[in-house]
């Protein structure tokens, strides 16, 4: 297909825009046909997905549509053939022009399971069954708006809208971009390559980019994401926004992308304290680059560089430990707000004759503004829930540089639902949080180290004695003593005083708890 034959190829003689050249730019870099990428992806699942994508492209062409794959994959296809970057996008979205949505809908029930749960918007999801992915195929649509907030708007959906029109509801330009999948050709109606190859974020339309508070926060993952700077106007629109009623989860869901798919997401950090976004959300970051750190300690500078820094390091622990899932999201999330409490512990005092800048107990004090944090991102109560008791005790191989077997086994228990090798991990990014070489190897690497030897890195170990040896060996009737008697004879066992249930019994008729308490 010739780009004049391409929806959208007539253009508004009054824009300074010139489209044509776009296009012709655009299709001197054609990508891979569906067809293509399936012969050489190593995914067979996806290669799977691609082929049926093709098919049913096929399909609606000879039906006298058009089929472009829009979104993160157009947008990746051309950042991997920019930068030499692996694509990452395997979410397939397919704009259908030409096809009112009846008719759309009807042509795919020939592929696979068609869910119209998207019809007032014109979407329509199909399972692949050979694979079980699903593809979202949409008619064009033009949002109104027609209330104020995230959620304020009017989606209509409409088959006869050209490209250009349909594209200029996309928030960047680097969004903008479609490919067709059976030719290969990269439709750009924005500039999206052009900015792509500068490494800038920037409004596709600046009159309606206002409209959806959410694109700041975009803005500020795709700059994390990508390394890219932010277009001096866009910026200023950003900063204009109010996002004070932006849901919770929306909110989260932009900062997981940022820590989770960010080689170094300080970039993104950095663009979210210059957008405002952390002066209107995040007030415990927001105050973080006031705190100054003892200069011999911290020649990186305020706690928001420090914080800055973890954040790159756990990106890179995370990689390089191939975590995923909720332990990736402890140790992105820990790291990033391991020292909130030293916005409110920090002085100066003098230390050996010598003024220094301290933070006593920031640990501790950490857990709340933490705790605030991760609710203003609807963070899931289980990530929570190991990230603050990690916080709490992120220096304790500094308080406790070499702990006895018993105490760093109490130290484990400490630590539930969290472990030894998440704490480790969080503590590293903490100590690599400076200026210099990254290393490996800091001093909670060493506990962790011997937590293994201890079998208690994963878990605390599990009690020898339980409630229900009480009742079988001794008797005993369930009471609120049991919690007592229980508890100090896991110190006993602890401590190395018995290894059986049988022992363990024998121990508490001789000591009592008193004394195992003690031991």
């Amino acid at each position: 297909m010739n780009p004049s034959e391409l929806p959208g190829s007539e253009h508004n003689g009054a824009s300074s825009i010139d489209y044509e050249a776009l296009h012709a730019e655009a299709l001197e870099l054609n990508h891979d046909t569906f067809e293509a990428r399936a012969e050489r992806e190593p995914d067979h699942e996806f290669a799977e997905d691609l082929r049926l994508g093709a098919r049913i492209a096929t399909s609606l062409k000879e039906a006298g549509g058009l089929a472009l794959v829009v979104g993160g994959y157009a947008r990746d296809a051309a950042i991997a053939r920019e930068t030499g970057r692996p694509q990452a996008s395997k979410d397939i979205d397919i704009e259908v022009y030409g096809l009112g949505f009846d008719d759309l809908a009807a042509k795919l029930a020939a592929f696979g399971r068609v869910d119209l749960v998207g019809a007032s918007f014109g979407i329509a999801k199909v399972t692949n069954p050979a694979t079980g992915s699903v593809m979202d195929f949409s008619i064009p649509r033009q949002d109104s708006k027609v209330d104020k907030g995230h959620k304020g708007f009017q989606v209509t959906g409409d088959p006869t809208m050209t490209v250009r029109e349909a594209a200029r509801r996309r928030d960047l330009t680097i969004n903008a971009l479609a490919l067709n999948p059976l030719t290969g050709e990269l439709v750009d109606e924005y500039g999206g390559l052009q900015d792509i190859k500068d490494g800038v974020l920037r409004a596709t339309d600046p009159e309606r980019f206002g409209d959806d508070p959410l694109r700041a926060l975009r803005v500020m993952q795709f700059a994390g994401r990508f390394n890219y700077r932010v277009d001096p106007a866009t910026a200023e629109l950003c900063r204009s926004l109010d996002l004070t009623e932006l849901p919770r989860e929306r909110v989260g869901e932009e900062w997981i992308k940022l820590m989770t798919k960010s080689e170094k997401p300080s970039v993104g950090l950095e663009v979210a304290r210059d957008l405002g976004i952390l002066h209107q959300l995040h007030p415990e970051l927001a105050v973080l680059d006031q705190i100054e750190q003892e200069p011999d300690w911290h020649p990186e500078g305020n706690v928001w560089n420090h914080s800055k820094l973890a954040a790159d390091a756990a990106a890179r622990v995370v990689r390089e430990e191939g975590l995923t899932g909720d332990d990736a999201l402890v140790v992105l999330f820990g790291a990033l707000s391991h020292d909130l409490g030293k916005a409110t512990t920090t002085e100066r005092r003098e230390k050996h004759g010598v003024m220094r800048i301290t933070a006593h107990g920031h640990e501790a004090a950490g857990v709340e503004p933490a705790q605030a944090f991760l609710a203003e991102l609807k963070m899931k109560n289980d990530v929570v829930a190991k990230i603050l008791p990690i916080i709490r005790e992120h220096l304790y191989h500094v308080h406790h540089p070499e702990p006895s077997d018993k105490q760093l086994q109490k130290f484990a228990q400490r630590l539930q639902p969290a472990n030894i090798r998440l704490w480790d991990l969080i503590s590293r990014c903490d100590s690599n949080g400076r200026s210099g070489e990254f290393n490996p190897r800091t001093g909670s690497y060493a506990l962790y180290e011997r937590s293994v030897g201890l079998e208690v890195a994963e878990k605390p170990a599990p009690p020898i004695v339980q409630g229900r040896d009480l009742i079988a060996h001794l008797g005993l009737k369930p009471s609120p003593e049991f919690g007592r008697i229980l508890g100090s004879l896991y110190e006993a066992q602890l401590g190395g005083l018995f290894g059986t249930i049988e022992e363990g019994i024998e121990y508490y008729r001789t000591h009592g708890i008193d004394q195992a308490r003690d031991s």
